[in-house]
């Protein structure tokens, strides 16, 4: 029997939630947003084992308040489920709990909610973890690697910049087999020019990359473009909102991707959405008098976004909607190149 992986990208709008699950071992999350559609998915695959929770960075579009992260876990665990390990994204425990410090009285379950994990860490139940480059996760046919942020850089930065967390976002290269898939979180500014430097140095090539920062386009965008011709993924995702007020998705993301994907020498053949956003409806003078205010509602592009991978490499999409129905709807489909991207 050839053993697979799912790994799937819930339309969770301009966000990640993402979901590894291996034939052959338990799951893997990285990030939560809309948990109770993680939940959803979870209980319609009778997953009762999370191995890892993997946190990219400290915003929330990836990581819940520390209270609503606390109901989540602790609905979990009482109900006899399992989650092994817990990826906390750098220094958010130590300034929540500094919050509580400062101000006890207004925090109280903020309080709360960090005696729960330090409970959870005592006893067992799961054990938490801020990885740095080089930690890998190994079960089985699957491999997990954090390629970005190394110690070093994350501790310089964290003392040195207030903020800019997109910048030591993790970095994660999924293995399984001979399949791989590169998942570049919110990478942006000098975290992407370091990752850029790891990506060449290590010659990273994946089948699968997970578009960073839902379709914005960074300051440094040469960087950007040197990454994926370095990764030369067959497949690009991107987890998009209709509904998001940053001009999400850039043009310029989308010329980017059109140019590799027309480029012979390269191995992209598509690139794919979880949700459609104004760039695909509308044209770029009717796109001027929206400032940079999205769609009204959410519209699923493909939906939820499912590889298929096996070990030998071979992998195949499932998407949740009929995609080509919904792009032949749409006026400006930057997939099938008929975006203004003017």
């Amino acid at each position: 029997m050839t053993l697979n992986c799912e790994i799937a990208f819930l339309p969770v709008g301009n966000a990640d939630t993402i979901i590894i699950n291996p034939d052959d071992s338990a799951t893997v999350i990285v990030d939560l947003h809309k948990i109770p559609l993680l939940l959803k998915w979870l209980k319609k695959k009778n997953i009762d084992n999370i191995a890892r929770i993997y946190i990219t960075h400290e915003h929330r579009d990836h990581f819940p308040k520390i209270e609503k992260l606390v109901t989540f876990l602790q609905s979990w665990v009482e109900c006899g489920r399992r989650i092994g390990t817990f990826c906390l994204p750098y220094d958010a425990y130590k300034n929540a709990k500094q919050k509580v410090v400062n101000d006890r009285e207004n925090n109280k379950s903020l309080e709360d909610a960090l005696l729960f994990l330090r409970e959870c860490e005592k006893k067992n139940v799961i054990h938490f973890l801020e990885p740095t480059s080089g930690d890998i996760y190994t079960d089985k046919s699957l491999q997990i690697e954090v390629i970005h942020p190394a110690l070093l850089y994350a501790q310089d930065h964290l003392a040195t910049i207030r903020g800019r967390h997109n910048e030591i976002s993790l970095v994660l290269k999924v293995h399984y087999g001979d399949f791989t898939a590169l998942l570049l979180a919110d990478i942006k500014g000098e975290g992407l020019r370091e990752c850029l430097d790891i990506c060449q140095t290590n010659q990273l090539n994946a089948q699968i990359v997970k578009i960073p920062h839902h379709g914005a386009y960074p300051s440094n965008g040469d960087d950007l473009e040197n990454l994926l011709e370095i990764i030369d993924p067959e497949l690009a995702i991107l987890s998009v909102g209709s509904t998001n007020n940053y001009g999400h998705v850039m043009p310029q993301l989308f010329s980017l991707l059109l140019n590799l994907k027309t480029d012979n020498s390269k191995k992209l053949k598509n690139f794919i959405c979880t949700e459609v956003t104004r760039t695909c409806a509308y044209s770029q003078t009717k796109i001027a008098e929206m400032n940079r205010s999205g769609l009204k509602e959410q519209q699923l592009c493909a939906g939820e976004i499912t590889i298929l991978a096996n070990i030998s490499g071979e992998w195949n999409i499932k998407t949740e909607t009929i995609h080509q129905d919904i792009i032949a709807r749409l006026d400006y489909p930057a997939c099938q190149g008929k975006a203004d991207l003017m």
